[in-house]
């Protein structure tokens, strides 16, 4: 089966199917397959972990209910289980490894096998993080999640001794869940497009309002392409003339909102890069001002970044405003 933290990083839509289980009861299936999944992975999965069940189980419910899950506990959670996993569990899965290659019937002779739990990574605590990060997996799905069938497969998958009696044991089958992800990603894509075809229509429409009202004021122009920009401080030194120059700038990049999405002012330090390795937009710009001078770009998104935006920031078709600080040309060689 997929692990539920795999399948929740990937799962972006709705999905809400009551299927006939092996109990004939009716269930919510992606419920239940991923407390499915959350169950057998601590029965089997994490079996020799021997974690406070209680406690995981609190946590779970806890977070689910009042957890926030962009939130810096989380964060932070996420943050000492990878410690705990490269510090404390990759060295015992290891060991374990290495015993169960050696063909012995003397236990005696074994190598000692690493301790799960110490001072800074106690039971409990451990626990309790397994609990939260399970807990902001199952709140992170963007479906309706009900919450008694996430519980009540942890509580069947319990049951669970061997991965051979799983469709046994369970409501639903490992088919039958896996189809319940398998429904659930497609919605995902489903919406996912959707909501994509929208923005490229969205974001066409308004950006195109906003340049209309940035070159109505003062100082703007505009060039044949359509680059909007304005001298805010002319310069007295050299100007990129070749798409091959090289510039050192320091620069601000916002949406048409106001929201910065980069900024060398933060990092504390100017960039430098060839013309030719930037948008269409900043290769154009950068040749309408001088060394040591200031200019804000106003760039059309097919200037920018087009129908394919970057990152979580620049959505599809999106307009762009960057105020750039012009502080040395370089030729290239």
């Amino acid at each position: 089966m997929k692990k539920v933290l795999t399948f929740v990083a990937v799962a972006a839509a709705s999905l809400s199917v009551a299927c006939g289980s092996n109990n004939a009861k009716e269930i919510d299936s992606l419920s239940y397959a991923i407390g499915a999944d959350i169950g057998l992975n601590l029965s089997l999965g994490m079996k020799d972990m021997n974690l406070d069940r209680e406690i995981v189980l609190a946590n779970i419910k806890e977070f689910y209910k009042s957890g926030d899950v962009m939130g810096e506990d989380i964060k932070d959670v996420r943050g000492k289980m990878m410690q705990y996993q490269y510090t404390v569990l990759m060295p015992y899965m290891y060991a374990k490894r290495s015993q169960d290659m050696i063909d012995t019937d003397q236990p005696d002779t074994l190598p000692a096998l690493p301790e799960l739990f110490n001072e800074e990574f106690t039971r409990e605590g451990v626990s309790a993080m397994m609990g939260k990060n399970m807990g902001a997996a199952v709140k992170g799905v963007d479906a309706e999640i009900n919450l008694k069938d996430v519980f009540r497969a942890i509580d069947d998958a319990a049951k669970v001794e061997d991965p051979a009696n799983i469709d046994s044991l369970m409501r639903m089958t490992q088919a039958q869940m896996q189809n319940a992800f398998r429904r659930h990603a497609e919605e995902a894509r489903a919406k996912a497009e959707a909501e994509r075809e929208k923005a490229l229509v969205e974001n066409a429409e308004e950006s195109a309002k906003w340049l209309a009202e940035i070159e109505k004021q003062e100082g703007v122009q505009k060039t044949e392409s359509g680059l909007l920009y304005r001298i805010d401080r002319e310069g007295e030194g050299a100007q990129a003339t070749l798409d091959t120059d090289v510039v050192l700038v320091n620069y601000e990049g916002k949406t048409r909102d106001g929201k910065v999405f980069d900024s060398s002012y933060e990092r504390e330090e100017p960039i430098s890069f060839p013309l030719n390795g930037v948008i269409k937009g900043w290769t154009e710009g950068m040749k309408l001002v001088k060394a040591g001078g200031q200019i804000t770009l106003w760039i059309p998104s097919e200037l920018a970044y087009g129908e394919r935006g970057a990152g979580s920031d620049i959505g599809p078709n999106q307009a762009l405003e960057f105020k750039v600080e012009l502080i040395e040309v370089n030729p290239a060689e």
